[in-house]
């Protein structure tokens, strides 16, 4: 059995930042070709509590995401108590029917500037082997 780091592929998509307000930022994009699912990982300071960051999951047929258009609708994550740093998970399971290359919008609504970073972990899609698991005489 491999341990957790052994499965997943890890990359920093957003190095961390100052974000200020209601400034909407764009990760860098990853391939999914090969991929199952996708998790990306929003790590922000303390937003003060009842504050949101709002999260978007964007697709591209490009690597630089360039015309880069919305899967599915923004998400609003809420900050309940404010004085703690927060993590964020957005999972995303590949398809087909999307584009390859994802990425993350988001933006908060803090009072001040906030540091936020962002991280993407992948598992490898498992798949047949290649001649579709028939026995070959």
């Amino acid at each position: 059995m491999k341990r957790i780091f052994e499965e997943l592929a890890f990359v920093n998509v957003f190095a961390p930042q100052s974000v200020e307000k209601t400034t909407d930022k764009t990760t860098a994009f990853v391939d999914t070709s090969g991929a199952g699912e996708v998790a990306f990982l929003v790590s922000t300071a303390a937003l003060g509590a009842g504050k949101k960051v709002t999260v978007t999951v964007m697709g591209s047929d490009q690597s630089t995401g360039a015309s880069a258009k919305a899967i599915g609708d923004a998400v609003e994550f809420s900050d309940s108590v404010g004085t703690d740093p927060q993590t964020i998970v957005v999972s995303y399971q590949v398809d087909p029917a999307n584009p390859r290359y994802i990425g993350l919008k988001f933006q908060h609504d803090g009072d001040a500037a906030v540091l936020c970073g962002v991280a993407v972990a992948g598992r490898s899609l498992y798949l047949p082997a290649a001649n579709g698991w028939t026995v070959a005489k």
